[in-house]
């Protein structure tokens, strides 16, 4: 490791200018991607997202169908990031792609009264509260608090629809809340269910193999819906989570996008029977996976550089997403799962599981 701290020292040392630096790193990762691709099996492969909100070319704007009369929320909720001034350009950005939409950021009550007034010049709604006392596994409660206050201000609001999304993402389409009610209105939920329309999810990170664990990055649908949703009572001190090996124990644990849509079936009336059938029916029947290629979504956190490789159509592992063309067929009622989770209990985490499914 010291010897790439001395490169990056010595390309800091003959670059004083940002500019001349930022130009020596990308020929520097240029050039060490083309070493890699000699030996290794994949072609490496980057790409940029701006800091500051861009708007396409190809701007979306809203039809007759979208009277503006703010039906559709869009709830950013979670702690105000202020590096890169990541919130704050993310919420102007979605004032110019969704006019007329209603922003509502749901944050804690430490937000300065700088960013507060900042983000009000921009005809945004914002909630503030205390954070629980208790986080709960991986923050649970955290989103749980601010996405459910979000949402409440939606309904407040007489918002229809919500799109519920983080502080610290952003979603670079145009127009993605026109979007994602157009695809709503072509894949209308199940007669079957008690929802009013589907949810919509990314396929980061829905996960085929582990049963009920959809994305929730960002969803959208029916306000009523979204609520009931979140509406999960706050998880208890002996609720804990921690990162396992072994396939069998991670099921085993509290992972909170689980813990959501299991408690969400059953308050829905349905049985939870732990079974990757019964999992992807309930995707077929009352979720919509989207890619998040479809949005423009990008999420610098964890190892962002490298965040494509999360999930290739092509992966065959116990932890491969659902991506929309999987969903698509799984709607349609061609793909259905070719091992059960009694196949996959004795593997690591990431293992093969073989054909992805028959």
């Amino acid at each position: 490791m010291w010897k790439w701290e001395w490169i990056c020292w010595f390309v800091n040392l003959i670059s004083r200018e940002p500019s001349k630096r930022v130009r020596r790193y990308r020929r520097l990762i240029e050039r060490l991607s083309r070493e890699a691709d000699i030996d290794d099996g994949w072609w490496n492969v980057y790409r940029d997202y701006p800091k500051h909100g861009v708007i396409s070319s190809a701007f979306v704007a809203e039809g007759h169908n979208g009277p503006p009369n703010e039906q559709t929320a869009i709830v950013i909720q979670g702690p105000f990031v202020e590096r890169d001034s990541l919130t704050f350009n993310t919420i102007s950005l979605y004032r110019r792609t969704m006019p007329n939409a209603r922003l509502i950021l749901s944050t804690w009550d430490d937000l300065s009264s700088e960013n507060q007034s900042a983000v009000e010049s921009l005809d945004v709604r914002v909630v503030t509260g205390s954070p629980p006392e208790i986080p709960g596994p991986q923050n649970l409660n955290c989103q749980i608090l601010s996405t459910r206050r979000g949402i409440e201000e939606a309904k407040r609001l007489g918002c229809v629809y919500t799109m519920k999304t983080r502080t610290d993402t952003r979603i670079h389409m145009p127009g993605p809340d026109r979007f994602c009610r157009d695809l709503l209105t072509h894949y209308p939920v199940a007669a079957s269910t008690t929802q009013t329309k589907r949810i919509i999810v990314l396929d980061f990170a829905t996960r085929l193999y582990v049963p009920y664990h959809p994305s929730d990055i960002m969803m959208f649908g029916a306000t009523d819906d979204l609520l009931q949703y979140w509406s999960r009572e706050l998880c208890g001190p002996d609720l804990t989570f921690e990162v396992r090996k072994e396939f069998d124990a991670m099921l085993r644990q509290a992972t909170p996008e689980v813990v959501m849509c299991r408690d969400y079936i059953r308050r829905t009336g349905e049985q939870v029977d732990h079974d990757l059938r019964q999992w992807w029916r309930l995707l077929a029947d009352r979720f919509l996976v989207i890619d998040r290629d479809m949005i423009d979504l990008f999420w610098p956190k964890y190892n962002y550089n490298v965040d494509q490789r999360l999930g290739m159509t092509w992966d065959t592992s116990n932890m491969a997403l659902c991506h929309f063309a999987h969903w698509m067929q799984i709607y349609s009622g061609n793909l259905m799962p070719d091992v059960t989770l009694d196949d996959l209990r004795g593997q690591s985490v990431h293992d093969k599981c073989g054909q992805a499914a028959a």
